[in-house]
Formats: C-alpha cells, structure tokens, sequence
C-alpha cells in the first residue's frame, strides 16, 4: 500500500471539519451556561489548525510538491480533485482565521466557526467524490461518501472534545462528553449502514487487478473486524463517562477513546486504499 500521505490526508481533514462543527454546537450550549468560551476554544482550535496542516502537508506528498498543487487549481470546477485542493484550502484558511481571531480580539465568532465548518463539509463531498467517479470498481459506490463523512462525525467530536475538558467545569464535562458520544453514535452508524450495503455489492466487484474485491478483502477480514471491535469499545467508553454517575469525567479515559477512534478510522481508510491498489 504506497498511499501513506492520502491516508493521513483524508483522516485528518475530515477529523478537523468534524472537529470546528462539534466547537460550533459546544460552544452554543456551553456558553449559555456561563462558562468562559474564550479559553475553552482556545486549545481546540489551535490543535485543529496543526491537525488541518499535517493533512495538507501529507497532500504535498502525494502531488509531488506544492507547485503540482498550483497546477491542479487550474481544474477548478471542472475537476474533483482540483474542487477538494481548492475547498481545503478555503477550509484551512478559515480555520486559521478563527483561531486568530480569538487570539487577537479574545472573542469567538461562531457564524465564522459554522461557515467554516460548512465549507468543511463541501471539502469532504469533493474529497470522496474525486475516488467515486474514477475508474476504480469498489471506489464507485455510496459507501466512499460515508468512510470520509463517518470520520468527521466519529472522531472529531472525540477530537475536540478531549481538547476542552481540563478547561471546563466538572457539570459542563458531563455535557461535553454526552453530545460527542451522541453525534459518534451517528458517525458509526452511518459507515455501519455503509459496510453492510458495500458487502453485498462486493462479490460483484472485479478490481483492477483482475480479482474480486471480495477476495482481496478476505485477506484483511482480521483488520476489518479488529477495527469494528475497537471503534464500538471507543464508543462504548464515551457512553460508559457520559452516562456515569460519577460527577467528573476520567481525562485518561477520553484521551483512550480518542487514540482508539484514531486507530479505527486510520484501519478504516487503509482498507479503503487497499481496493485501488
């Protein structure tokens, strides 16, 4: 498998988009409260813009360098992949926007956090369209769209909300950890759907290669089913501390459930590239 830097790239842009949207919805509810948002966005944001980066300098990579990327803004509406460069930039730019902002007027603009969030979203449709319409049997199929929009809404509610939780009070924890369980509950579900449409269509994919994607993947059935049972754990942790009794939310076992989602998205689009190769 040579697709290393897409790899990162498209679970780390989907983590950030999924990330400023949970920001977004957290920051409505928590500030309703009364809790200081200024200093609880501050880490998130600023880890979102260093996990946006580390996507796009794993883009690079892939292009060659970054005067390819230039070259491929040239097909700007007319092609997917020129519409993903272009959107994540955009999504980037905003991002970076946003965290200035904060830093600068000590305030947080959350129109400019949802319209960054919004374009993130654009970002993965091109994203996950630029592999459904190429060539490749087994790429073409709904099941693309939902692996990219799964990450976003499985580990970046994870992802912001571990950066949040030693800045805020022990009740708003509780709430913190709840909403990410809830949209992760959506995020899984979705690419739950999304396999077991894509298994019944599997035995009618011939691969480039010349065998059937059912028999290239019976190889990697261990990973694939190491990879459910890990992300269920992931998420039965974040329902485990968000429905606990216990008024304080354990920081070690969140920072588990993340690096476990982590594992499980990165296995996810490993099997993913394994069809194209």
């Amino acid at each position: 498998m040579h697709e290393w830097p897409l790899l990162l790239f498209t679970v780390t842009i989907p983590a950030a988009v999924g990330s400023v949207l949970f920001l977004w919805l957290i920051h409505g509810k928590i500030t309703k409260s009364g809790g200081n948002s200024v200093n609880m966005m501050k880490l998130p944001l600023l880890v979102t813009v260093v996990v946006s980066f580390i996507g796009l300098i794993a883009s690079f990579f892939h292009l060659g360098s970054p005067e390819n990327a230039f070259n491929v803004l040239r097909g700007f509406g007319r092609s997917w992949m020129s519409n993903e460069i272009v959107f994540t930039g955009a999504f980037i730019a905003l991002v970076c926007l946003t965290t200035g902002l904060l830093f600068v007027q000590k305030k947080v603009h959350p129109i400019l956090l949802l319209i960054t969030g919004l374009i993130g979203l654009v970002d993965i449709y091109c994203m996950a369209s630029a592999y459904a319409v190429t060539r490749v049997n087994g790429w073409d199929h709904l099941n693309t769209y939902v692996v990219f929009y799964g990450t976003a809404f499985s580990l970046g509610p994870v992802l912001g909300a571990s950066l949040m939780l030693r800045t805020i009070k022990a009740d708003q924890m509780k709430k913190v950890v709840k909403w990410a369980f809830l949209i992760g509950i959506f995020g899984v579900a979705i690419q739950v759907i999304g396999a077991a449409m894509f298994a019944g269509y599997t035995p009618e994919i011939q691969l480039i290669t010349g065998e059937s994607a059912a028999a290239k993947l019976e190889s990697y059935s261990g990973m694939i089913g190491f990879r459910w049972a890990i992300e269920m754990l992931g998420l039965g942790v974040m329902g485990y501390l968000s429905l606990s009794s216990k008024p304080k939310v354990s920081y070690s076992l969140v920072y588990a459930a993340l690096l476990v989602f982590v594992a499980a998205e990165g296995m996810s689009r490993y099997v993913f590239y394994v069809l194209g190769a």
